[in-house]
């Protein structure tokens, strides 16, 4: 797999990697009037028993119609959230794969990056599962082992053409990693902290060595009150969520007014960049979505292929944080909404070449 930085500068990724079990249904995951596409995480509890039904904390209901060869989990999933349509909702699963899962682990692959994250001892046997993804997407891994937890793992429901992507996530090793690791503190061009709790994610960002941080949260970053992102935005020079995570900051203008660069997806809608130009004055560049020929196979890692890819541009065009000009956000901001269309033709763990998005920039549509 080619990687997305010219000269291969030494980037750093801190964040999980997981065991992605997914799921692909017949339909949009919650009634189109109520909001579909769903693009959000969310951590679950399961109780076993027989087929399988996802409740959110509201009472909304999903109930699966599951694969003859479906290997698990069957039974009740609770949601800590709410997030499905009132009432019940009834999908019918069309065909599921294992597949390497966490922001950290697709960041990782999309930059050819050194890996830091979390699992647990080494007979356990999901974090066994998850070291050989990872060395089957030829990612270098630094593992943290965690003594008496399981590594974290995730049901992944995906509508496909239909947009919608839900990650359960139920929590292993992450959750209990405390100290990170000294190797963090090495010099690097970029650091990327992708959805470590916000205690662990604010340490991560203001260690020294790195000379432009990159901040990716999950949704659990977002509603973390204890630690708000707000408190340590200041250590974070290029932040990346989706419009519900944006939505859901509890003080965004702090957050805007302390970021060199804001990128926000908002699935088919495009996605906004926020920036300071060289007069000083903070602009918002509007993105529309890159032009396909057909629907999406599967919007898993989209919002990585897009973040990853702008980012790359922007070192690639010689960004060293602050001001930047409008040139530089354009061409960057091209690139990685391209990037975004490519990797929805792929069900697989990975991410598309410079020289794919080369191509389809030239041609103006993914056909």
């Amino acid at each position: 797999m080619a990687h997305l930085l010219v000269d291969r500068s030494p980037v750093i990724v801190i964040g999980p990697a997981y065991l992605d079990r997914v799921i692909r249904v017949d339909r949009s995951l919650v009634e189109l009037s109520q909001g579909s596409p769903l693009d959000q995480s969310v951590d679950g509890t399961w109780r076993f028993g027989s087929g399988l039904k996802i409740v959110d904390s509201a009472g909304g209901i999903l109930q699966l119609d599951l694969p003859a060869t479906w290997p698990g989990p069957q039974g009740v999933i609770t949601l800590s959230r709410p997030l499905l349509s009132s009432g019940e909702r009834h999908v019918i699963g069309l065909e599921w794969h294992d597949d390497l899962g966490g922001m950290g682990a697709g960041y990782a692959g999309a930059f050819g990056a050194k890996l830091m994250s979390a699992l647990g001892p080494v007979g356990d046997p999901m974090s066994q599962a998850i070291h050989q993804l990872l060395e089957l997407a030829g990612i270098e891994h630094r593992p943290v082992r965690i003594p008496g937890t399981m590594a974290d793992w995730t049901l992944l429901i995906s509508s496909g053409g239909f947009g919608d992507k839900l990650p359960i996530g139920f929590r292993g090793c992450h959750s209990s990693w405390t100290e990170l690791p000294s190797e963090l503190a090495q010099s690097c061009q970029l650091r990327i902290v992708a959805a470590l709790p916000n205690r662990l994610a604010e340490q991560a960002l203001r260690t020294p060595g790195a000379q432009l941080r990159m901040f990716a949260p999950a949704m659990r970053n977002v509603l973390d009150r204890d630690r708000p992102i707000e408190e340590f935005s200041d250590a974070i020079n290029l932040l990346a969520c989706n419009r519900q995570e944006w939505d859901q900051l509890a003080d965004p203008d702090r957050i805007d007014s302390q970021v060199d660069i804001v990128a926000i997806t908002n699935g088919p809608l495009g996605s906004a960049i926020r920036y300071t130009n060289l007069r000083g004055h903070r602009t918002e560049l509007a993105v529309p979505v890159f032009p396909r020929a057909r629907p999406p196979l599967d919007t898993n890692r989209a919002g990585e292929a897009y973040a990853s890819t702008l980012v790359a541009s922007l070192l690639n065009q010689g960004w060293t944080g602050g001001r930047v000009t409008s040139d530089v956000i354009e061409k960057a901001a091209s690139r990685a909404t391209a990037a975004a269309a490519l990797v929805l033709d792929r069900r697989g763990f990975g991410f598309p070449s410079p020289s794919e998005i080369d191509l389809a920039l030239a041609n103006g549509r993914i056909d």
